[in-house]
């Protein structure tokens, strides 16, 4: 029994002091792998011609694995949405579903498409072309892609072409097309000699449809002549709704009509305009009426404008019904009220959240101390009734702020300054007075050198993107009394005269107004200011 027993343990024991000696690891495998595939042969040859195969084979120098083939390997023209990726080993298949047209050159962009199956390298610039006619094409169309606001090249952007007059970029898709890099640059190859015109999008549902509402777009005005390679395009991208304006609803409740539009509006007109009270709702997609003095049946005609100047026009009675409308809070705020000491103008913008049925100006002046204090007048403000705003803006005596003055100077609004079209009140308020003294705040001097006619030369905060000085077709800007921050400098050219900046509409092929940033030597767009600092004259060249 003793030696069945020992002839069992002493094999356990040796098992035991292996599991504990033995520190048993993965293989490293060597260096880490970083030369990407290498393209071997292909199925057509690049730049063969006269093709009739139904699929395409790429062999490489190793195994290779597919990236999101269907957003990262570009075919143009698309032979439709239904193609075939598969891999096996070292071999790529591609093979679409529809038979290739004759007669045409396509182009394979792979881009990150791709990649070793061990540490995903990619094989740099892989392309291939070929044609199922007797020739291939070889033009190119190539440029940039850039958003219009930021000024900033964009990525991922799809970029396409067409040649025929009723395509429409909303509803049709693209037979040419290609993406933008990460700097924002494009090539469009195999192009055969034509006329085209090119558009970009930021292709968010991958439906290779330009959906208005949500994706950001672009396109150029001019048809593109094609008989040489041109390679100097700029395209810049704006978020447009290019859906047509439409009323979504109307509707009574109380003493208050709704009129809900389709998207947002930038202005609309109603008439006859002083009847009653109105102005944009939570958002600019919705008009607020108030009906107070219980009209009946009231004719009206409203007409929204959206960004593209399109205007739809409605006819309708208002009505004031039984329903209680739920009663929404009323907000209101003096907004930030600054002076400058040197024209000794304050200035701020006062909000309410509701149309007010009064304002009692003698509830509202700038405090200079117990005794002292100076009246806002009519002729100080300006009413922005369809947002709900005042613009103040007030001189105070100059010898308010001479170099031995210091003053404490409060906006001051009383009980009832305003009443709600709700009948709501304003409550007492007191907001201090930010005076911008040019020790603590800094200086920035702007020449401009153009040819250019008619432009706006824009400083701005840089990060609220807030304009805080406009110039029109001025070649000299002296911006004083900077509170410290980073600034930025642009200008819209100004196409149409009109002393803004406009979006442009497809259909009426306007493109957007071109915004440019001012850039140091260093290629930097952000300009530091701080206190008691003088910068410039910054020489503007454009």
């Amino acid at each position: 029994m003793k030696a069945f027993t020992l002839r069992f343990i002493i094999p356990l024991f040796l098992l035991f002091g292996w599991s504990h000696c033995a520190n048993i690891q993965s293989p490293t495998g060597g260096p880490k792998d970083k030369r990407p595939p290498k393209l071997v042969s292909s199925i057509p040859a690049a730049n063969a011609t006269d093709f009739r195969g139904t699929t395409i084979m790429l062999t490489f120098d190793e195994a290779v694995k597919l990236n999101s083939p269907r957003e990262e390997i570009i075919i143009s023209p698309s032979p439709g949405k239904e193609v075939e990726y598969t891999v096996k080993g070292n071999k790529v298949f591609i093979k679409p579903k529809e038979r290739l047209k004759d007669s045409t050159t396509y182009s394979f962009l792979f881009r990150e498409g791709v990649q070793d199956i061990t540490e995903g390298n990619v094989p740099p610039n892989l392309k291939l072309a070929f044609s199922t006619g007797p020739y291939v094409d070889s033009l190119t169309i190539a440029g940039q892609v850039y958003d219009v606001l930021e000024g900033l090249p964009k990525d991922k952007i799809t970029v396409a072409i067409y040649s025929s007059d009723t395509f429409d970029i909303f509803s049709d898709l693209p037979s040419y097309f290609t993406k933008t890099d990460k700097r924002g640059n494009f090539t469009l190859e195999n192009l055969r000699p034509g006329t085209y015109r090119i558009y970009a999008f930021n292709d968010v549902n991958k439906n290779l449809k330009v959906e208005s509402r949500n994706e950001a777009f672009g396109f150029l005005q001019q048809d593109l002549h094609l008989q040489t390679h041109i390679d100097t395009l700029s395209i810049g991208l704006v978020q447009l709704d290019s859906r047509p304006l439409k009323i979504s609803s109307i509707r009574n409740i109380g003493n208050i009509t709704r009129v809900k539009f389709s998207k947002t509006l930038a202005d609309y007109q109603l008439r006859p305009d002083s009847i009653i009270a109105h102005a944009f709702g939570e958002n600019t997609s919705e008009i607020n009426l108030w009906n107070p003095d219980g009209n009946d049946s009231l004719k009206l005609q409203l007409t929204g404008i959206d960004s593209l100047n399109a205007r739809k026009d409605t006819l309708f009675y208002i009505k004031r019904t039984a329903i209680k409308p739920v009663k929404e809070k009323f907000s209101w705020s003096l907004g930030e009220p600054v002076i400058n000491p040197e024209n000794a103008r304050m200035v701020t913008r006062i909000t309410f959240s509701k149309p007010l049925q009064s304002l009692h100006l003698d509830s509202l002046y700038v405090q200079l101390d117990s005794t002292e204090r100076f009246p806002i007048m009519r002729e100080d403000l300006t009413f922005l009734k369809k947002k709900k705003e005042i613009l103040v803006s007030k001189l105070l005596p100059k010898k308010l702020f001479a170099e031995d003055q210091n003053p404490l100077l409060k906006l001051v609004a009383r009980p009832m300054l305003g009443l709600s079209m709700d009948s709501d009140t304003t409550k007492a308020f007191t907001n201090n007075i930010s005076i911008l003294w040019p020790e603590e705040n800094g200086t920035i001097a702007i020449q401009v050198n153009t040819k250019k006619q008619d432009y706006i030369l824009q400083l701005q905060n840089k990060g609220t993107h807030k304009v805080v000085l406009q110039t029109i077709n001025t070649s000299k800007l002296t911006a004083r009394n900077l509170p410290p921050a980073d600034y930025e400098i642009r200008v819209i050219l100004d196409t149409n005269k009109n002393g803004v900046w406009d979006a442009g509409n497809y259909y009426q092929r306007i493109e957007p107004e071109r915004i440019i940033y001012y850039k140091s030597s260093e290629g930097t767009r952000s300009i530091p200011v701080r206190a008691n600092w003088e910068i410039g004259p910054l020489q503007f060249s454009f």
